[in-house]
């Protein structure tokens, strides 16, 4: 088995300085970083991570516990927020919490608190004062927080921009009567699910309405559960009932492509008939006939910002809050996005 010493002779550096690459320090510059990460990988070395709990009290372990890893946008983010993990000596434990209480309560208990280091929480159904009861005290970034006072560190997705984006978007390329699907237009009535992820997309969409001067109600507003096939049912229903719409803003990725497969069923074409563009930007939406256009979050940026959060609370990366903010109090950060036109939206 590799040792630190053998790693730092591979890359031509000191064993100190090997050590304080692999623990991602940012003393160490980039290139000599690299350096020693690439040794590291070539020898297959692995942290002894017992030996590295006695001399620092640490684990050298994150954790990340977020819904529905068999879906492809969680996949995906799990996996970016464990290469960026390693990119700081770090390895990363993913839990999936199921959507479950009982589940979120026992990672909270058993995991995070005595297992990791710090951790990256996806909350759904335990709330912010329990998740203080349950956490051990120890570092913890939230995903997508909705409580109006903030305990926690948070990175958000960029929900409302985006959405706002994908209106603006349909309306760019022709479209006038714009539908959205996977959303039900009174839930901002409840102040909690205004402050959920579906809730600020749909406030952006209604944003972008009103700044193109488009009357919506609550019929250009389509519920539905944000799986493939639920949404390839309401496909079938709007086609069988008379197409409305010329364009549709889908709540996720997966729901647009249930959309474009159910109109498809139903002879209806995309873009030709009505434009599709989708959230999320997962990699299924490349492939898709047609390929679809997305709002795609910048997944490496969402996991930049959420380790460095964790490292920041870990006392290992101080750039991770913004200038000019309090370091001590939570910091709000907001993954980027980019609009991605393909053949759903190409008229």
């Amino acid at each position: 088995m590799a040792t630190m010493t053998d790693v730092a002779k591979a890359a031509g550096v000191s064993r100190a300085t090997a050590s304080y690459a692999l623990r991602g320090d940012p003393r160490i510059s980039p290139a000599t970083a690299d350096k020693v990460r690439r040794a590291a990988a070539a020898l297959q070395y692995t942290t002894n991570l017992s030996a590295r709990s006695l001399r620092s009290g640490r684990s050298g372990v994150i954790g990340v516990a977020i819904f529905e890893l068999d879906k492809p946008y969680p996949s995906e983010m799990s996996a970016a927020v464990s290469r960026e993990a390693a990119a700081h000596g770090l390895e990363t434990i993913v839990q999936q919490t199921s959507n479950s209480k009982e589940r979120e309560i026992s990672i909270l208990q058993k995991v995070t608190s005595q297992l990791c280091d710090g951790t990256i929480f996806s909350p759904g159904n335990v709330s912010v004062e329990e998740i203080t009861a349950l956490y051990g005290g120890k570092p913890l970034v939230l995903l997508d927080d909705i409580s109006d006072d903030p305990l926690f560190d948070c990175v958000f997705t960029p929900c409302a921009d985006g959405a706002e984006a994908a209106i603006h978007h349909l309306y760019d390329v022709g479209c006038r009567n714009i539908g959205v699907i996977g959303v039900d237009y009174e839930m901002l009535v409840d102040d909690r699910e205004s402050t959920s992820v579906s809730g600020r997309r749909l406030a952006g969409a209604l944003k972008a309405f009103d700044d193109l001067g488009i009357n919506v109600d609550e019929r250009n507003f389509v519920h539905t559960a944000w799986e493939a096939e639920d949404a390839r049912e309401v496909a079938h229903r709007l086609a069988d009932e008379g197409l409305a719409f010329d364009g549709l803003f889908c709540m996720t990725d997966t729901v647009a492509l249930g959309m474009i497969r159910g109109f498809a069923d139903r002879g209806v074409r995309v873009p030709d008939d009505v434009a599709i563009i989708g959230f999320d930007g997962i990699n299924e939406g490349d492939y898709s006939v047609p390929s679809l256009s997305t709002i795609q979050t910048d997944i490496p940026d969402l996991a930049r910002k959420a380790v460095g959060l964790l490292l920041q609370r870990l006392g290992e990366n101080a750039d991770a809050v913004p200038d000019n903010a309090d370091p001590a109090a939570p910091q709000r950060l907001t993954a980027d996005f980019r609009l991605i036109q393909r053949e759903s939206t190409r008229r």
